[in-house]
């Protein structure tokens, strides 16, 4: 094995490794992303508004539905 291929491979494990690293914090800011909504959902803020978002997404419908809209 020449010292290029070794560079090489030393280069393609450090890209393996900040890979996965990167891969575990998205994963970890999906899960965290996950318990913000659920507990966000849980509230009573939330509850309160759910008719307000019921009606924006009913006009939304009707307005996509709509011929030419």
């Amino acid at each position: 094995m020449t010292t290029t291929d070794m560079e090489v491979d030393v280069q393609r494990e450090q890209f393996h490794r900040e890979l996965m690293r990167k891969s575990m914090r998205i994963a970890e800011l999906e899960l965290l992303l996950e318990q913000t909504r659920a507990n966000y959902e849980q509230s009573l803020s939330w509850r309160l508004t759910k008719p307000v978002r019921m009606m924006g997404q009913i006009r939304n419908r009707l307005r996509a539905s709509r011929p030419g809209g």
